[in-house]
């Protein structure tokens, strides 16, 4: 076996599930044709038994599981995962995550994923659906009580030299955005990896004016990124 076939199992092994796009895009974008050469290397692995797919003509594109799959093909999570797995490929795209825990175990309440990207450290939680605000301020409670213990200063989520409290990255459609400024750590809410670096630039424009940005090297500086 090849080492990108055992870094594709690995990666299924990981995010549970990931589309023929997404697969593409982590492994074959340096190629001419990545669906093409994605396409040929999944219907290999598939063949030889070492990963499966949901392949209902409901779906515009396979969706791919390891085998055998720790998840349902039908469950309605499966969507999320991939989700989660998309917001890790967009923020690839303007630095490296070093690290990305799906559904780390903090107490009494699961993050959909913990990262490390950009010089901080991001919880995350990512929604398909609209979130309601009650839905939003139920999730940010969870972070506010255990805020308050005080038990993350000596979790495995934060630098033990300077523990700063993660930031709370909240992605997808809201019906309306809380206030920020009730709360004692950092919280963003976007739609998408690609708005909130958008903002980002936009915050960085205002404060230093003519500044030349570079999105794609991690050259953006802003206070999210300090830790």
């Amino acid at each position: 076996m090849r080492k990108r076939d055992k870094e594709i199992i690995e990666a299924l092994e990981r995010f549970k599930c990931l589309s023929r796009d997404q697969i593409a895009s982590m492994f074959f974008n340096h190629t001419k044709k990545p669906h093409t050469n994605a396409n040929f290397v999944l219907k290999r692995l598939r063949r030889d038994g070492y990963i499966t797919a949901r392949t209902d003509k409901a779906f515009q594109q396979y969706v791919y599981f390891p085998n055998p799959p720790t998840v349902k093909k039908n469950s309605q999570k499966v969507d999320h995962y991939l989700l989660i797995a998309q917001v890790y490929i967009d923020m690839m795209k303007y630095d490296v995550v070093k690290q990305y825990e799906i559904e780390p175990s903090i107490d009494d309440f699961i993050p959909d994923a913990f990262a490390r990207w950009k010089g901080s450290r991001w919880f995350i939680e990512a929604q398909n659906s609209l979130y309601t605000t009650k839905q939003t301020e139920q999730k940010l409670k969870k972070y506010l009580e255990w805020y308050q213990s005080g038990e993350w200063k000596v979790s495995r989520f934060v630098n033990q030299n300077k523990p700063i409290f993660p930031h709370v990255l909240i992605i997808g459609k809201v019906n309306k955005k809380v206030d920020v400024k009730e709360y004692p750590f950092r919280i963003a809410q976007v739609e998408s990896i690609d708005e909130f670096m958008k903002q980002i630039q936009q915050e960085e424009m205002k404060r230093v004016p003519n500044i030349k940005l570079q999105s794609n090297n991690g050259v953006l500086q802003y206070n999210f990124f300090n830790n």
